[in-house]
């Protein structure tokens, strides 16, 4: 699309974003939150999220006819402020196009960085549709509470500081004293992310709309690298999700000694004292198989129960790897009951059903659904129950056999995230309600996408 020619430069922010999404929508309904991402991309832009420390992001304008423009964005970022600034760097592509230009985090503003800021508020919040979604909330009062401010910010897609911003000081209906550094002490009062968590609001859509604007970026092939790397963090942090004594320098040396070693390894022994390098043991081979090339073309739930064998390969007696269950048992802290023993593979026949039917449509969907596909699945297993032991470890192992058979990124829970990660596990049993565990699979592809292109 050719926008912002110079016989039709806009100098005004608002103008141009309205100008914008005009060309961009023309009569069609705007769908809410627009997706900056695709905009990038709609644009012949290449987009890719970076580890930066002190940007925001950088447009890069190509250097040749053949080339292509590049914009980085800053994964440590909020989900919001990553869409704010593909916006924001969206503007400099079509204004400064003939320079490369850094974005920094703080700091005073230049003129540029000021419009583009302008801008990137402009096109996520229409003016418009932002006075229809105050007028909506405002009904007989005179101003807005911050929780309309919280809603209204989420039906954007943006920060509750953009939001709160704009709406002051464009809409003017925000009570009280609204002198920036007065409304940024109110907002640290009210802390917007704390009370967002207790409504169990999330970034889902937000997640979404990115992976599936680039989601021929987020495929995956396995190599060298890539198996040293995840192995190295998936087994440290598995390991200690389920409390194993071990540090990452430990977990490290073993898989190490392991890969260089196999079975002669000094960790391949008998020793039944050493449970931690059993069970890492096991889980260098179950990653191995992952990780194999050629990836395996086909897919069945029954698969766990080799990967299940291969967890316990190394202990001193692993014959009970890879066997189903022979009782009924109670998951500390769950808040579920387990499937009845009897049950188990008849629930796991419905399982495998769903496995396979979306594994053969996965080239169908966008990528966002598959993924949350493979969270349910996930979640379903982690009912059935289906092992004596090494559930978690099975299950959290046969959900990057989903991943990667279907061409996708792997992901590992970091042990700090194991609480978020349970307390999303706990919503899906007792609510049906699975939102929370999506973002939580969505933004870990993302990271394994940014540990994987670091260098």
């Amino acid at each position: 699309m050719q926008f912002q020619s110079e016989e039709k430069r806009i100098d005004d922010p608002e103008e141009m974003a309205a100008a914008y999404l005009a060309e961009c929508f023309g009569n069609k309904e705007i769908e809410y939150p627009i997706n900056p991402f695709q905009m990038l991309k709609d644009e012949g832009i290449l987009f890719s999220l970076r580890d930066f420390r002190k940007l925001e992001g950088v447009y890069i304008s190509q250097s040749a006819d053949d080339d292509i423009p590049i914009v980085g964005i800053n994964w440590n970022r909020p989900i919001t402020r990553q869409r704010f600034t593909a916006a924001h760097e969206l503007c400099h592509h079509f204004r400064d196009a003939e320079k490369q230009i850094s974005c920094p985090i703080s700091g005073k503003k230049t003129a540029i960085e000021r419009f583009a800021d302008q801008f990137a508020a402009a096109l996520l919040m229409p003016i418009n549709e932002l006075r229809h979604q105050v007028n909506k909330r405002l009904k007989k009062r005179k101003n807005l509470d911050f929780d309309d401010v919280l809603e209204i910010a989420d039906f954007f897609g943006v920060s509750f500081e953009a939001a709160l911003f704009r709406i002051a000081y464009r809409i003017h209906a925000i009570d009280g004293n609204t002198e920036p550094n007065e409304l940024r002490k109110r907002v640290r009062k009210y802390q917007p992310d704390k009370v967002r968590k207790s409504r169990h609001m999330t970034s889902t859509k937000l997640y979404a709309g990115l992976i599936d604007s680039y989601q021929d970026q987020f495929t995956f092939v396995p190599t060298d690298y890539a198996r040293f790397l995840f192995q190295n963090e998936y087994i440290y942090n598995d390991s200690r999700m389920e409390g194993l004594d071990v540090t990452y320098e430990q977990a490290a040396e073993i898989i190490t000694d392991l890969r260089l070693h196999a079975q002669n390894s000094v960790y391949c022994t008998d020793d039944e004292n050493m449970e931690a390098f059993f069970s890492i043991a096991g889980h260098y081979d179950m990653y191995q198989e992952i990780l194999a090339e050629p990836v395996g073309d086909s897919l069945s739930v029954y698969d766990s129960f080799r990967l299940n064998k291969m967890l316990f390969s190394y202990y001193p007696h692993p014959e009970f790897g890879g066997s189903s269950r022979q009782n009924n048992t109670l998951v500390i802290g769950a808040k579920f009951d387990t499937v009845d023993y009897h049950d188990i593979f008849t629930e796991l026949g419905k399982v495998d059903e769903e496995v396979k039917d979306s594994f053969s449509k996965r080239d169908e969907m966008p990528m966002s659904e598959y993924v949350k596909h493979v969270a349910r699945i996930h979640h379903r297993i982690t009912v059935i129950h289906p092992f004596p032991e090494g559930n978690g470890r099975t299950s959290r192992a046969f959900m990057n056999v989903q991943l990667v058979r279907a061409g996708l990124l792997p992901i590992y829970i970091k042990v700090e995230e194991k609480k978020e990660y349970i307390d999303a596990l706990a919503r899906a049993d007792e609510l049906n309600d699975y939102d929370e565990l999506y973002e939580i699979m969505l933004r870990l592809i993302l990271r394994t996408f940014v540990d994987l292109n670091r260098y």
